[in-house]
């Protein structure tokens, strides 16, 4: 499961051994100062759109690159349970980021007190 923390003046996302495969990356910093919005969700799976690069258990697990094709990319790594988060992004590579993290509720309330 991937960790997300606010590191100074950005939000540090990095990913586990097995997600950096579907994501290409071990970890992604965004400026906090390119976060639009932040709101915990509900089913995470079906928030995802478009085509894919990366990993998809039906109903269990999404990880990897979502919205080819869409106009907006989503970075993805989410699970069927849990809390989620998609954070919504002003420009750069990816327009929203969308992630299952134990601790959501604190993040949340922590990014909107930041911005």
């Amino acid at each position: 499961m991937a960790t997300a923390e606010i590191v100074g003046d950005g939000l540090r996302v990095r990913f586990s051994r097995w997600e950096r495969i579907a994501v290409w990356r071990e970890e992604i910093t965004v400026p906090l100062a390119r976060i639009q919005a932040v709101e915990q969700i509900g089913n995470p799976l079906a928030r995802t759109r478009g085509g894919r690069i990366g990993m998809l258990v039906s109903g269990v697990v999404k990880v990897g690159i979502w919205g080819l094709g869409t106009g907006t990319r989503q970075l993805v790594s989410v699970r069927r349970s849990g809390p989620a988060l998609r954070i919504v992004l002003d420009g750069g590579e990816f327009g929203e980021l969308l992630l299952s993290l134990p601790d959501a509720a604190e993040l949340a309330e922590a990014l909107k007190a930041r911005a």
